[in-house]
Formats: structure tokens, C-alpha cells, sequence
């Protein structure tokens, strides 16, 4: 699989390119079919921000590293992104892992402030692929959220799985 480079501050030198390409290649064995590979790098406030984007076998893994070296963010985000696939690959294989607890609790109603006014900071898309429970929750693990959105392949619908404060898992399901 060949490593795709955005930068956007302008084009990565020769020697860091080949650098990525060099130690993003030994993702590809924890993969059987890596569809995509995605480094984007650029800088925030002063500090080099390394994104890495791997999807394959029905799985995304995402890391990002910030760093004042932009050598430093690429190496750092790749080995991040190696970790995550390993784990990934260790859970795969953990047969014995016992289902979450169903203890349901009671949650408080939500009071809305007066002159609340949301601000979205952050807006992303991205292709929901019909998958089982246990998978959303691998894949809400694997980029390290609490929530994650996807179209159960049991009935189609888009449902909603989150972690809950006791440990378990919470899916909200439409009527």
C-alpha cells in the first residue's frame, strides 16, 4: 500500500517523505488488505501536527501527534497508529473477553441554560458501513472516543454506541 502525503504548508522536503513512506510501510503487516493509508501534516501554533489515517479490514485506526519536530510528529504518530493496530489485532484475538454489564442507572434530565448557544468547532463526514455492535464498539475503542455513530447491519438503522460512566457500553437504537 502506497503512503498518500498532504502537507499544508507547502511541500514535505525529499527526506522527510521518504522517511514516512519508510516506517509507514510496516503497517501493512498488520493488515490483510489496507485499503488506505493517509499522512496529513501541517502546523498549529507553533508545533508540527502529524494526522495518520489507516483503514483496512473493515477497520479505521486514526492518530495524530503534535510536536515541535515535524520529523519527531511523523515518527511519533506512526508508532501511535502501530500500537493501535496491534491492539486491535489483540482484541480480535481475545475470544474470552466477557460482555458488558447491562446495569442500566438513572440519568439526570437535562436543564438548558438561558442564552446557551451551541458552537460547532469541528465538523466531520465520513462513510458509515453497515457493522455489528461488538465491531462499533471495537472501532469507538480503536479511535479512542466515547461515542460512536454507525448503520447496524441487523436492522439498518443508525444507531448511536457510548461508553458508559460504570464501564460498560450504552446503544441508542431509534424507534
Amino acid at each position: 500500500m502506497d503512503l498518500t502525503i498532504k502537507s499544508f504548508n507547502g511541500e514535505l522536503p525529499l527526506r522527510i517523505r521518504r522517511y514516512a513512506e519508510d516506517k509507514a510501510s510496516k503497517l501493512d503487516r498488520y493488515f490483510r488488505d489496507l485499503q488506505r493509508l493517509e499522512l496529513v501534516v501541517g502546523k498549529e501554533r507553533g508545533l508540527h501536527v502529524a494526522e495518520l489515517t489507516a483503514e483496512g479490514d473493515g477497520t479505521l485506526l486514526r492518530s495524530q501527534e503534535r510536536n515541535s519536530d515535524l520529523h519527531a510528529a511523523i515518527g511519533n504518530v506512526i508508532a501511535k497508529l502501530e500500537r493501535q493496530a496491534l491492539k486491535f489485532k489483540a482484541r480480535l484475538r481475545d475470544e474470552r473477553r466477557k460482555p458488558p454489564s447491562d446495569d442500566e442507572g438513572e440519568a439526570e434530565p437535562f436543564v438548558e441554560e438561558e442564552g446557551f448557544t451551541p458552537v460547532v468547532m469541528r465538523r466531520k463526514r465520513y462513510a458509515m458501513k453497515p457493522m455489528a455492535v461488538e465491531e462499533a464498539a471495537r472501532q469507538m475503542e480503536l479511535l479512542g472516543h466515547d461515542f460512536f455513530l454507525f448503520r447496524n447491519v441487523e436492522s439498518g438503522e443508525i444507531n448511536a454506541i457510548y461508553r458508559r460512566q460504570n464501564g460498560g457500553y450504552g446503544l441508542i437504537e431509534p424507534e
